[in-house]
């Protein structure tokens, strides 16, 4: 099992925000960027959280991801075309997500395609961000093929997540999801811990199950209910992938991969909910619904929570600190030196 050490917030936050500086990125990028993997870190998303940054930082001085992208949104109405110029996904989505957002709250709704982007971190980081805005929030990215189709043996499919949230009077229904049986990362923080997965999430190179962690990251995922997880990481490949103009998942190099281009793309909509009904009468109408849900009759040991709820606890039980890998917290420190010790080869 690995020790785990605490950090505090702040100091992580601090280290790794001079990381992304030293780049060459833009401090307002940098703040972006490490807002979100901390986000996702103190919401227990380890598997898209502070361990990205290696691989994030690799691709940049690799020269596969654009240190100061130039993101360009056009399109009229409420159809909006984003290029990502290449970019790290949460800084494309965190401009994407405000012009969708502006669209929605003059027109009603929005949807917005973007291209040329990159891994963008947890789906729900944006959708919250749309609920929180008083919109209901959809939010889906491809990725590359890590999944076989239902039946199959090839990895043709990402696990293409997709998240949707919207607003209560006390908290955010927020569910995000794989359309995989799990985030491939999860089971990298399974092998880094040394833990077995559970049966069902993966197959080995040869086609056959295992509860080996590095064997399932060698081998191939398997969709989230079976052909019902195929479907719908079909459904987002179309409008991230075909619909963007973006890589399909099957085109997509894997974002370890490190010297090329990942071109994923992303799909948004935001439908303002003040364009249909009194914003307040749907928030209180919403949690009273959310409370009918919670108090229901339970099975023994077991609580009725929200979607997005678990994650909300966990921020709060934070307390300014994280608990994270001591492998993980190490690698920031190392980036951090060679950042101070300016031998990153970027530029």
């Amino acid at each position: 099992m690995s020790e785990r050490i605490n950090v505090k917030i702040c100091d992580i936050e601090s280290k790794m925000t001079a990381i992304f500086r030293g780049t060459g990125m833009t401090e307002e990028d940098a703040k972006v960027i490490t807002d979100a993997l901390i986000d996702a870190e103190a919401s227990g998303v380890e598997s898209h959280g502070i361990i990205r940054l290696k691989a994030y930082v690799d691709r940049i001085a690799q020269g596969s991801i654009s240190v100061v992208p130039d993101i360009r949104i056009k399109g009229d109405g409420v159809a909006l075309q984003v290029d990502g110029g290449n970019g790290l996904g949460q800084i494309v989505m965190s401009k994407a997500v405000d012009k969708c957002i502006k669209t929605a709250k003059e027109y009603g709704v929005a949807a917005l395609t973007v291209s040329r982007s990159n891994h963008f971190g947890t789906a729900a980081y944006y959708a919250n961000k749309m609920a929180a805005s008083g919109c209901i929030g959809f939010v889906a990215t491809n990725a590359g093929s890590t999944m076989a189709p239902f039946g199959g043996m090839e990895t043709l499919l990402g696990t293409n997540p997709f998240a949707v949230a919207f607003p209560a009077s006390n908290q955010i229904f927020c569910a995000d999801m794989a359309t995989s049986s799990v985030a491939k990362g999860k089971i990298r923080i399974y092998e880094k811990e040394g833990r077995e997965i559970p049966l069902g999430w993966a197959l080995n190179v040869n086609g056959e199950d295992t509860q080996n962690a590095e064997e399932a990251i060698k081998g191939i995922l398997l969709p989230m209910a079976g052909y019902k997880g195929y479907a719908l990481a079909m459904a987002v490949d179309a409008v991230c992938g075909l619909l963007s103009g973006a890589n399909l998942s099957c085109e997509a190099p894997s974002m370890f991969q490190t010297d090329q281009l990942s071109n994923v793309g992303h799909f948004i909509v935001a439908i303002d909910i003040a364009h249909f009904i009194p914003l307040e009468e749907f928030e209180k109408r919403g949690q009273t619904w959310f409370e009918r849900l919670k108090s229901c009759k339970t099975r023994p040991g077991m609580r009725v929570k929200i979607p997005g709820e678990p994650e909300n606890e966990r921020r709060a039980a934070a307390c300014g600190s994280l608990n994270l890998l001591a492998e993980t917290a190490a690698m920031v420190d190392e980036y951090s030196n060679k950042i101070l010790e300016k031998k990153m080869g970027i530029g």
